[in-house]
């Protein structure tokens, strides 16, 4: 049985206060605490929960992991780790692309469900930051698009030929062009003779990027899940 390696980041009080841990041997695989004892505590079942995500999708079945090991922890807003500073592979990028495939059809699924009354009901939840502007269904929706084509792709050399998504927008009208534009952009990285690409301004680099898309997905999809339950049990 395998040991699953995490990186600890703790975060800064006035940025993203608490504890991220990553598990960068699997792309898009981490979680959030508000302490290290906690966040190490959740990772064994967020494994879980990837192994069988994974196993949903037919990508093959990881053994469980037996413990976690600390490999690498950091401190400070928007930092690197280590593995972070090497060149990607093309294996990274194909699965990269296969795994932004399924978070994205399950993104789908679940928007689909959603009764069009839902699309903008206030959840009766707390914003967990002040500045995380994405309560409803579409403002999660348009976050998720705006994010990967405005913020992560262009620290590694993306220009969008278009401005961001309105706040307002019919998820039906952007979803497909935005992402078909960013796995053009990602799957063109494999012929590219620079695969590390760190921009020091914010702390990003090709393989950041990449693991950060997977797991941003997979992230507002939970939140959106969420929803469309809370929707589902309001009173009448």
């Amino acid at each position: 049985m395998p040991h699953v390696r995490v990186w600890l980041l703790e975060g800064l009080d006035n940025a993203e206060p608490g504890f991220q841990a990553w598990a960068l041997d699997y792309l898009g695989l981490a979680t959030w605490a508000p302490t290290r004892d906690e966040v190490l505590e959740r990772m064994p079942a967020k494994y879980e929960e990837y192994r069988a995500w994974l196993g949903v999708h037919r990508f093959g079945d990881l053994e469980p992991g037996s413990r976690i090991d600390i490999a690498e922890e950091i401190h400070g807003d928007e930092v690197l780790f280590t593995p972070d500073r090497r060149p990607t592979t093309e294996s990274e990028i194909n699965r990269t692309v296969q795994l932004l495939q399924a978070s994205r059809s399950d993104l789908i699924s679940v928007l689909e469900d959603l009764p069009a009354a839902a699309l903008d009901w206030d959840p009766p939840y707390e914003r967990f930051l002040p500045w995380a502007s994405w309560r409803t269904a579409r403002q999660v929706a348009v976050h998720i698009a705006n994010t990967e084509t405005h913020y992560y792709l262009t620290a590694i050399g993306f220009d969008p030929p278009w401005e961001p998504v309105p706040s307002d927008s019919e998820w039906h009208s952007f979803l497909a062009d935005r992402r078909a534009d960013a796995i053009r952009f990602i799957s063109e990285l494999r012929g590219a003779s620079d695969l590390v690409r760190v921009d020091n301004t914010e702390a990003w680099s090709v393989r950041k990027v990449l693991r950060r898309m997977v797991w941003h997905e997979r992230l507002h999809t939970k939140s959106l899940r969420r929803i469309l339950d809370e929707y589902a049990r309001r009173p009448s």
